[in-house]
């Protein structure tokens, strides 16, 4: 059977198109093997340990290892070290294509700022930017989530939030800023716009410099409430 095979493939006018049979035989009717990429499954594997916030030690879990090892014996397995080198180069490759679009986004850019404290009362400083492509395609990044030490007064936010600004090469693009309305805030807001109205940063409506929305979805929502009941 299997020499009727061979002579078939050899003889057959078919024998270099993609039919499944010659997906799995070679002329000499040994099995195929798949092409494999290291440098693919590299890139796959520390994909997989960041989309489900795996730690980077997992790499190296003796389980994963045989299971890779299962599915392809010439598998290269990488230390925790190496993954995280490729996190930051990956980290870095994707950075400069939000930068890229960033930069030919036609029109100016609208940010989104909050302050978060975790369980362990360390503060966090968000940073989110919405924009329209070239496309006319509304996007939505989160551009940063930094450690932010105290104390969380307007001049640290407003020096930081400015170093943010310069690194991604925004702060001639932008257009609104929302926040909500701590304290701390009012200073943060008047300084950035002080600081960007020096290098001409800002839009200019109608002579007024800038424009800032400040929420506060508990207050609106207290204050709807306490129209509402007015007005039964």
């Amino acid at each position: 059977m299997r020499g009727n095979l061979k002579r078939h493939s050899q003889s057959c006018v078919r024998k270099d198109t993609r039919d499944i049979g010659q997906m799995f035989f070679s002329h000499d009717m040994s099995m195929r093997k798949s092409s494999f990429d290291p440098e693919k499954f590299r890139k796959k594997l520390v994909a997989a340990v960041i989309m489900h916030d795996l730690p980077l030690s997992s790499v190296e879990y003796t389980g994963i290892r045989a299971l890779l090892s299962y599915l392809r014996e010439e598998v290269v397995f990488i230390s925790r070290n190496t993954c995280k080198a490729n996190t930051l180069k990956m980290h870095k490759r994707e950075k400069n294509k939000i930068k890229c679009m960033l930069e030919e986004a036609p029109g100016k850019i609208g940010l989104a700022f909050d302050l978060w404290t975790s369980i362990t009362t360390d503060g966090y400083l968000s940073l989110t930017v919405h924009f329209i492509d070239k496309d006319w395609e509304l996007h939505k990044r989160v551009l940063n989530f930094s450690y932010m030490p105290p104390p969380h007064r307007g001049v640290a936010l407003s020096e930081k939030v400015n170093i943010l600004l310069v690194e991604w090469g925004i702060e001639t693009k932008l257009f609104s800023l929302t926040l909500d309305n701590a304290s701390s805030n009012d200073v943060f807001v008047d300084m950035l716009k002080s600081h960007l109205n020096v290098k001409k940063s800002l839009l200019l409506l109608n002579a007024d410099i800038y424009f800032f929305l400040e929420f506060d979805i508990d207050t609106f929502e207290s204050e709807e409430l306490g129209i509402a009941s007015q007005k039964n």
